[in-house]
């Protein structure tokens, strides 16, 4: 059963995109919830750029790749032996540039703040959650899984474990080209905000809203980490993307990662943004410092396996938190 709310985010008032602070939750309960008064686990699943926690739940019939509602998703992975049933939370990440990429930014909203202290407090106030860290884990793919990693790796007292699938990571690998792709799909005109319709121009203006936003800057409010029309990077913008990326910012959150009870990286080695390459970077790092982890990968490109990674990813969270009542 899915439960449809909607909850003021009080972190998300005065982004500079005017974008609404009311925002869709939607709460999965597992089979058994109604007959019991047990208390459970709690897994956040955080969705991708471009959707919505709505889409998520429903996904438009009508798109190229067609997805099955996410119910039908979730009560295959509880049917199993040995799957001990969570909750599932969905929260909404969206902002009219494609996603808040869930972390802090005056223009999108202060994302990362939503999810600790307007939706986690409202979760374990209203369901029979086990309201611990090593009882509430966060995962998502794409995006989401790259604000699973920023969400739990910044916050382990929140989150006691993380399932990182296909994030974006090893920005200067990955990312780098999408700038030259935006410059070349606009050329000879100069950049002028996001172009509906054009998927380079709207991801970079949202990936500099996240990674790069300048409230001082109207009106789109971002630096952009190259010049035009030389294309030169600039090294302090880019630089400023680079803080976010898992591969740059794993080394200053070890302390972190090692209060944590799990950490799994998932990709698919076919990715069509080379996002194995960022995991298995990252996963390099984590064994370098000696931090307890699992990389997995997969036949998959990038979103094709989804769902059934989603089913990993909670298979894996049901047997590392902790579902014990203290």
């Amino acid at each position: 059963m899915i439960v449809q709310t909607q909850i003021e985010g009080t972190r998300l008032a005065g982004n500079l995109l005017d974008d609404p602070t009311e925002r869709d939750l939607f709460v999965y309960l597992p089979p058994g919830y109604s007959e019991s008064e047990r208390r459970y686990p709690t897994a956040y699943l955080l969705h991708a750029y471009g959707d919505t926690a709505e889409l998520m739940v429903t996904p438009a019939a009508d798109g190229e790749r067609w997805r099955p509602p996410i119910e039908d998703v979730l009560d295959p992975v509880f049917g199993r032996v040995g799957v001990a049933p969570m909750i599932v939370v969905i929260p909404d990440g969206n902002s009219r540039y494609g996603c808040g990429q869930w972390v802090d930014s005056p223009v999108t909203g202060s994302f990362e703040q939503y999810v600790l202290h307007d939706v986690i407090p409202h979760v374990d106030a209203t369901y029979r959650t086990l309201p611990v860290a090593r009882s509430r884990g966060v995962f998502g793919f794409s995006s989401g899984g790259f604000g699973a990693w920023n969400l739990a790796s910044r916050n382990p007292d929140v989150f006691g474990a993380m399932a990182v699938l296909s994030a974006d990571s090893w920005l200067d690998m990955t990312h780098k080209s999408m700038l030259y792709k935006y410059l070349d799909s606009i050329w000879p005109e100069a950049p002028n905000g996001p172009v509906e319709g054009n998927f380079w121009s709207e991801i970079v203006y949202d990936y500099a809203a996240t990674y790069s936003p300048n409230p001082d800057n109207p009106p789109f409010y971002v630096d952009l980490p190259m010049a035009w029309p030389s294309g030169e990077l600039i090294q302090e913008v880019w630089g400023r993307w680079l803080s976010f990326d898992p591969v740059v910012n794993v080394h200053n959150r070890l302390d972190n990662l090692r209060k944590l009870s799990g950490i799994l990286l998932d990709a698919g080695w076919n990715d069509d943004y080379n996002l194995h390459w960022g995991h298995r970077l990252l996963s390099h790092h984590l064994t370098e410092a000696g931090i307890p982890h699992e990389h997995r990968e997969n036949p998959g490109n990038h979103g094709g396996r989804a769902n059934e990674r989603f089913q990993v990813a909670l298979e894996w969270l049901s047997q590392t938190l902790d579902g014990d009542v203290p």
